[in-house]
């Protein structure tokens, strides 16, 4: 997804490629979903259950994402920088709630408008926990998720119907109540995985995943790519099923000695995982400081614009990657040290330490 954002030539299926990249989002929800209910229900029995969950939250995410943005306002005055308010609604989680009704933050050399993405997950992980922690029941916990996925989809159909009076794309998928659910599919998976339908879940898994991917490929066709800005099927059942989609990938992955277990367990990929929150909070402000003049400079030298394309990608994967390594190996990581305080396998004496 982060290596589609920097291609932008002028063909229509590579344009139509990156203009559906954004399905990683979803991928990356369904994915955290799946991984923090997982935790949830496996932790339910330790005393500070809470008090855990969420200082082992805090220590992973609020050091870069506070970091950057105390950087951001330490370079208002010498950069100039025109906040408009918003620094608010970043400083307080919520930037993705109020994206739908002004216009996206526009700063000289930083871009953080995606981290509405990192907002919609801190929102649902402030109740999610709460609500495992009271229901418990694995069917009450799989009929919740599925009644609000219903009630996520209709919203966002009313949400297209009433279009022509916000005259606002965003409202239909930054907002949490209009992307909720594909947290929730993820979160749904753990769940039947815990019960007797673990194993045909793994057998449907690829047979729903075709299907999903047969519906969408044809909605990509007729739209010249998954592009919700315009679309009505796409951001209503579409986004839906891209949430489904990605929780079958994430079950096929599951299914001890598959071939898709074995792809995606790869040294390279496990590599990208482990840093890849940084190279999202960096890539689109990399991405902005680097693109521009490196195309202007290829474009001057060899007069291509297509090598400028190829090369600006390449060097600002690598600068992301780069930076992504250095904020991981001397920033995030002595937060991350911190979490043996907060520890779900040791005696809960140490978390009181």
């Amino acid at each position: 997804m982060v290596e589609f954002q920097y291609r932008q030539p002028n063909l229509r299926f590579p344009h139509a490629v990156r203009a559906s990249s954004y399905v990683g989002v979803n991928l990356f929800f369904a994915l955290s979903g799946f991984l923090i209910t997982g935790i949830l229900l496996d932790t339910l029995h330790i005393s500070h259950f809470f008090k855990t969950f969420y200082a082992r939250r805090v220590l992973r995410i609020f050091p870069l994402y506070y970091g950057v943005l105390l950087l951001m306002l330490l370079f208002t005055r010498p950069l100039h920088l025109l906040w408009n308010g918003w620094q608010y609604f970043f400083l307080t989680y919520t930037s993705n709630l109020v994206l739908w009704s002004r216009p996206p933050l526009i700063l000289p050399h930083f871009n953080i408008n995606h981290f509405w993405s990192l907002q919609v997950e801190e929102q649902f992980y402030l109740i999610w926990p709460l609500i495992i922690y009271r229901v418990r029941k694995l069917q009450s916990l799989i009929r919740i998720s599925v009644i609000t996925c219903v009630i996520v989809l209709l919203i966002r159909v009313g949400l297209v119907a009433a279009r022509p009076y916000f005259h606002n794309i965003y409202l239909t998928s930054t907002p949490t109540f209009s992307c909720v659910d594909n947290l929730l599919f993820g979160c749904c998976l753990c769940f039947l995985l815990r019960t007797s339908m673990r194993h045909k879940v793994f057998a449907l898994a690829p047979r729903v995943l075709a299907g999903c991917a047969v519906v969408l490929l044809c909605a990509a066709i007729l739209n010249h790519g998954l592009i919700w800005e315009t679309s009505i099927f796409i951001p209503t059942l579409g986004f839906s099923l891209i949430g489904i989609a990605s929780a079958s990938i994430i079950a096929m992955t599951l299914r001890a000695g598959s071939h898709t277990e074995h792809f995606f367990n790869n040294g390279v990929l496990r590599f990208f995982g482990k840093y890849s929150y940084g190279l999202y909070v960096f890539h689109y402000t990399l991405d902005l400081i680097l693109t521009g003049p490196i195309r202007d400079f290829i474009d001057a030298r060899f007069h291509s614009k297509a090598l400028g394309v190829l090369v600006g990608a390449i060097v600002v994967t690598l600068a992301s990657i780069a930076v992504a390594l250095l904020s991981y190996r001397f920033y995030e990581s002595r937060f991350l040290h911190l979490k043996k305080y907060f520890s779900y396998s040791k005696p809960d004496v140490l978390a009181n330490r």
